[in-house]
């Protein structure tokens, strides 16, 4: 098992070298998906209320896997932060940031790593953050719901929904929610983000998925919450 799991990653390896120097993706140059004024006031009367939950990475992980003719490539991000606001009283009852180094990826291959990150797929030079700002969540459930939003990857900002799976509540001696724990997940066109290479090797779908714990934050300030989501230090 372990002979051809390297032999697959092997393949891999050798499909995207080769594509490096045929081609670069032709992504259309978009603004990055900042966060509106909205989005920070939603936030910062969720830190009031003691409704806001900051992601603690560190119990936290963020997945990824992509099907290809060598099988599947399986990885993840080591670098990720962000917050949840859930209000049950607001109309929205919910809002989330959350932001992804590019750089970070890892999928301990170290030359799938290095091409990854270059300019003919990830280009983590150019854009160095992967963000999603959300727009609207529902609960379809007691434990699952809907989370739509914004997600800026490569340059490019596209609508994408995530399925949402409560998996835990941690409660203090008060009764009061402390920590949650939810995993988060959804399936994206790569293509649609401007990375197009090898679509007849490599999938064009990528399936996401993060398993989240996020701790009570019962107060934050606007300088913190934004500097809570960037790594680039733009906005």
């Amino acid at each position: 098992m372990k002979t051809l799991k390297h032999v697959a990653g092997l393949l891999l390896t050798i499909m995207l070298l080769i594509s490096v120097n045929t081609a670069h993706a032709d992504a259309t140059q978009q603004l990055p998906h900042q966060i509106g004024n909205a989005v920070l006031a939603s936030m910062l009367e969720a830190s009031r209320s003691e409704s806001f939950y900051q992601i603690q990475s560190k119990s936290s992980e963020v997945s990824f896997s992509v099907d290809s003719i060598a099988g599947t490539a399986i990885g993840k991000f080591i670098h990720f932060k962000g917050g949840i606001a859930l209000q049950p009283n607001a109309a929205n009852n919910g809002q989330v940031v959350f932001v992804i180094k590019s750089d970070s990826i890892s999928t301990s291959n170290t030359v799938i790593d290095k091409v990854v990150r270059s300019k003919s797929y990830m280009d983590v030079g150019r854009y160095p953050e992967i963000l999603f700002v959300s727009s609207g969540f529902s609960w379809l459930s007691e434990t699952g719901g809907l989370l739509k939003g914004k997600l800026t990857l490569h340059g490019v900002t596209q609508a994408v929904a995530f399925n949402v799976e409560l998996r835990g509540i941690t409660k203090s001696n008060s009764g009061k929610s402390e920590t949650i724990r939810v995993k988060i997940s959804t399936s994206i066109s790569r293509s649609k983000f401007g990375m197009k290479l090898m679509r007849k090797v490599v999938s064009d779908k990528v399936q996401l998925s993060m398993t989240i714990q996020a701790k009570k934050h019962r107060s934050i300030s606007k300088n913190q919450l934004v500097a809570m989501s960037t790594y680039s230090g733009l906005r």
